[in-house]
This record gives structure tokens, C-alpha cells and sequence, in this order.
């Protein structure tokens, strides 16, 4: 399951690039494998609102982290972009600037703040930046499962300079496959429970070609894989934010270790040796609802 970039710049919107007059107010529902929303409005002085799976506009003149049960301004709210060696703090606000970073791919911008949910999104370029950005965070709940909060580069370490996001690369490879072991109460199988990932760039699957988020021509990658306890529970298509993996409950082991499993994908293009597909992920987590 999962869902494509939003372009900050012009909010063109994950799937199709939607062109909107600065001078138009126009609202676009997108319903991705029916759970995700994303509205869009574009005016010079609005600013983009991010909340866990759903992106809104709002009137703002400057970047806000706010809590998004109360909408007040969260302080000393960690803003970091791994990729670019960039970090800063809101202040008591909510507010926050973004100064002398250059992006020129899809890259991920992290938000810490201990009691609240981690939270992610990919800025495309430059341009992005140019727009406020309103970020919702919530508030994390007693079942919540924090898994990994740093960036993962999964692969070989071996992949074009055209390859989607290749040029920001900076950590390296852990292996083909990433696992977890956690602790799940019996309350969990009572719950609607996902593996979250909340960001996820450089795959080079057949759908993350056909939507233009690599160049690479005549080659192209199989899905990244989720387990759970053993069994495969979704697979990973294109790169984005917020990506939910149902996880269903008559695998969960009440009380005892459960272990999520990320495997990332292999060229399916005939060769002489296994190339699997570098990616890089960041905030993973387990959450109940």
C-alpha cells in the first residue's frame, strides 16, 4: 500500500501533476487503495498542512509544527533533514526556517518531539520550500510502537546515478533486509493494528518508473517486501510518505516477540549476479487504532 509524492512548489499531487492557477482556489480528492485523502489548494500566501496521510492547505506565512488535536504551535519540536546534514528547533511557536539547503531530489524531512508520533515527508526541490508548510503532529498512544526513527539504506550499495533518489544517498547499506523484534499485548488483537513507514525513497519498481520518479530506461526492480512473523503481509510500489501495511491480527503473538521483515526488491532484468534495489526508509513504527 502506498501513495507518490506531494510537490510542494505547485502541490502537484501524488499519481498526476495538477497545474493550479496561484489566482484559483481548487480542491482534488484522491482516495489511494481507499485510505488516504489529500486535498490541495494553491494561493501565494497559503501554506501546505501535512497530517499523517492527509495534506491540506491553510493560511500561513511561515513553517509551523502544530499539535493536531489543540492546533497550537509545538516548541522545541526537532526539524531534520538526514541527507542534508541539517537540523533546527521550532520555537515556542511552533515556527521554524529552513536556510542554505540544496535539494535537488526527492528528500526527507524528519519531525521529533518526545510525546508525540514521529513524523516524516519527501521534499522534492528547492522549490518546495518556497511554500510555508503547516505540519501536523500527534500526540503518541499508550499501544504505539516505535521501531526506528533513523534512516535505513537497504540494497547492495550498487545502483545508477539514475536510479530514483541516487544522488542523495549518503548512508551504507545495511543488507537486503531489515528485522525487528518487539513485544505485542493482547489488547493488540483486539485493535486495528499498521506497520507505518513513514517515509520511503529510491525504489525502482515497474509503477515508480511509470510515474517518473526514476530515469533508469531499460531496467527496473521487484517490490520491497513486509513480513510478519514469516508471512508476507504487503509489498512496497512506489516511493512516498506514510505508507500503511495492515497487519492482520491472527498473526500477532499476544504477549510475546512478533518480528516485522523489510526486504527490499531485485532487478528483474536478466544478469549474472543478484542487484538489489537500494532504498532508504525512515520512521517505522506499529500503531493501534
Amino acid at each position: 500500500m502506498s501513495y507518490y509524492y506531494t510537490n510542494l512548489s505547485n502541490l502537484s499531487v501524488n499519481i498526476k501533476y495538477h497545474k493550479i492557477s496561484d489566482k484559483i482556489c481548487m480542491k482534488h480528492f484522491i482516495y489511494i487503495l481507499g485510505f488516504i485523502t489529500i486535498l490541495s489548494t494553491v494561493t501565494p500566501a497559503f501554506a501546505t498542512l501535512f497530517t499523517g496521510g492527509v495534506t491540506k492547505v491553510g493560511e500561513q506565512d511561515s513553517n509551523q509544527v502544530i499539535d493536531s488535536q489543540t492546533g497550537a504551535g509545538v516548541e522545541f519540536a526537532r526539524i531534520t533533514i538526514p541527507q542534508k546534514n541539517f537540523r533546527t528547533y521550532t520555537d515556542a511557536n511552533g515556527n521554524f526556517e529552513i536556510k542554505k539547503v540544496q535539494i535537488t531530489q526527492p528528500t526527507i524531512m524528519n519531525i521529533e518531539k518526545e510525546g508525540y508520533r514521529p513524523f516524516s515527508l519527501t521534499i522534492n526541490n528547492n522549490e518546495s520550500l518556497n511554500n510555508p508548510m503547516k505540519i501536523e503532529i500527534a500526540k503518541s498512544e499508550a499501544m504505539d510502537i516505535s521501531l526506528d526513527s533513523e534512516i535505513l539504506h537497504l540494497g547492495d550499495d550498487s545502483f545508477s546515478k539514475d536510479s530514483a533518489n541516487a544522488s542523495d544517498f549518503k548512508l551504507k547499506s545495511i543488507g537486503p533486509y531489515y528485522s525487528k523484534d518487539f513485544i505485542m499485548t493482547e489488547n493488540a488483537k483486539h485493535s486495528t493494528n499498521y506497520l507505518v513507514i513513514g517515509s520511503i525513497v529510491g525504489l525502482d519498481t515497474k509503477l515508480a518508473k511509470a510515474m517518473g520518479q526514476n530515469r533508469i530506461r531499460t531496467a527496473y526492480s521487484s517490490p520491497a517486501e513486509i513480513y510478519f512473523n514469516g508471512k508476507m503481509i504487503g509489498q512496497l510500489q512506489v516511493n512516498g510518505d506514510g505508507q500503511r501495511i495492515k497487519i492482520p491480527n491472527s498473526l500477532i503473538n499476544a504477549n510475546s516477540k512478533n518480528q516485522i521483515t523489510i526486504k527490499t526488491g531485485q532487478n528483474l532484468m536478466p544478469s549474472d549476479h543478484i542487484d538489489y534495489d537500494d532504498i532508504e526508509i525512515m520512521n517505522l513504527s506499529i500503531l493501534s487504532e
